[in-house]
């Protein structure tokens, strides 16, 4: 979430500025490109007459199509830069505008972008004169902090998908690549990470557990697949398999950590404190019996194997409590702050979640380390969710796009943040080799001597 200093202090010319550099660069590609296609190769052609001939004009004419392709992303840089140069000076001319009026009327407006009265004010019974002034000032604070965060997400995507077509060369593909409903599109966003965060590692079955249980309560998928990122088991980042032997011995751990040493050990795949669990049981009783067996009738042991044994149920758990949580709705608006209070529910992180909204920069300690959790996995998940949403014959389309694109023999690879099989992350180049790559075809048998 861009703040109020981020916007206030924003430089968009200089995104002008680098937008007009990358324009140069793109009409030098279009030259080049145009010169050995419609000069250079058509000389070769007249000129030089035979397959060394021919191999040299197809060289030209492969040239010019790579550069081509470059100059269509860097095109599309340009129009990123443009567009978000335009998003940002129109957003920050309304904030400016805004922060004069509040000076101006004894109001204060803070980093996240709540306004106050900057000093107590004496107002007769009935008027609304200031409260409809930080009503107005809000508004249009609001309203130009979301639009420049909206800008930053879209220009940071697109800016994903430009780093991914260094690779392509083929000025089709580049305009396939840029099309954002392309599954080719998203696979190169996927492939443009450089560090991206550990997997979602849990099986298809708790996959699917999250769609049932957002589609139960209401939840967003996105929540739901945060909180398993963010609250997984340390020996389920050790194994990469919830189900390996050390994540056996640490659900045994932890059961029995449960019942003897210490009470208050965060449970199953969601980190569930076993108070909190029984808290969201006695709320939703018809949810939570299973087979005519009401869980909250389980003791504490019987409870704690079931969380263990049934990640499934885990799920549905987390699930349900962010849905309590959410019946207060201050400091519980957005998907970020119930992130937020899934792990700390106290008056003092509401009240901070009510007056800086969702963002990150203000708030501190483990809050604030969780708060750019969520901000960092946002662009991650978004993106996974997309490369699911095709079908198993677009995905793998797009690869054989790739490969096609990558020298014979290279391998790439990306990583969605879950899914296994289903969603490919592999490809090795099927395209031409490198030059001065030794041939793996034999070469004809040596001449005899006379």
């Amino acid at each position: 979430m861009v703040s109020v200093p981020d916007l206030k202090n924003a430089k968009p010319k200089l995104w002008r500025d680098a937008a007009d550099d990358v324009l140069r660069a793109a009409r030098h590609c279009d030259e080049i490109g145009g010169l050995a296609r419609d000069h250079v190769a058509p000389t070769l052609r007249q000129c030089w007459v035979g397959d060394t001939g021919e191999k040299a004009r197809r060289t030209f004419v492969d040239h010019a199509k790579e550069y081509e392709a470059a100059a269509l992303s860097l095109r599309a840089l340009t129009k990123s830069y443009d567009h978000l140069a335009e998003a940002v000076e129109g957003a920050q001319r309304d904030l400016l505008g805004a922060l004069d009026y509040a000076a101006a009327h004894d109001l204060h407006v803070d980093d996240s972008g709540r306004v106050q009265f900057a000093k107590q004010v004496a107002t007769a019974p009935g008027d609304t004169t200031y409260a409809d002034r930080i009503k107005e000032v809000q508004g249009i604070v609001r309203d130009a902090l979301d639009k420049a965060t909206k800008a930053d997400t879209e220009a940071a995507a697109a800016l994903r998908t430009i780093r991914g077509l260094a690779d392509i060369k083929d000025p089709a593909l580049v305009k396939e690549g840029l099309n954002e409903g392309s599954p080719l599109n998203t696979a190169l966003r996927l492939m443009s990470v450089s560090n991206p965060p550990h997997r979602i590692n849990v099986t298809a079955s708790q996959l699917a557990a999250v769609d049932r249980a957002a589609k139960e309560t209401g939840m967003s998928k996105n929540l739901l697949l945060a909180i398993l990122w963010q609250e997984q088991q340390w020996y389920q980042n050790v194994t990469g398999s919830p189900n390996g032997l050390l994540g056996g011995l640490g659900r045994i751990f932890d059961w029995s950590l449960e019942e003897t040493v210490k009470p208050d050990k965060s449970l199953g795949i969601t980190h569930m404190k076993l108070k909190t669990a029984r808290n969201v049981i006695r709320d939703n009783p018809n949810a939570f019996t299973v087979n005519g067996t009401y869980l909250g009738s389980l003791d504490d042991a019987q409870l704690t194997k079931y969380i263990e044994e049934n990640p499934n149920e885990d799920i549905r758990l987390s699930a349900h409590h962010l849905k309590d949580l959410q019946k207060n709705p201050y400091g519980a608006r957005t998907d970020k702050q119930l992130f937020v209070l899934y792990a700390a529910d106290t008056p003092q992180v509401r009240e901070a979640n009510e007056r800086y909204g969702d963002e990150t920069a203000n708030r501190g300690g483990a809050i604030r380390h969780r708060a750019a959790n969520w901000d960092a996995l946002q662009p991650h998940i978004a993106d996974t969710q997309r490369w699911e949403s095709f079908t198993p014959e677009q995905r793998a389309e797009a690869m054989r796009q790739l490969e096609r694109q990558f020298p014979k023999g290279h391998s790439f690879h990306f990583d969605p943040l879950y899914g296994g099989t289903g969603l490919p992350s592999n490809g090795t180049g099927t395209g031409a080799p490198e030059p001065g790559t030794p041939s793996p075809e034999p070469g004809p048998p040596p001449t005899p001597p006379k």
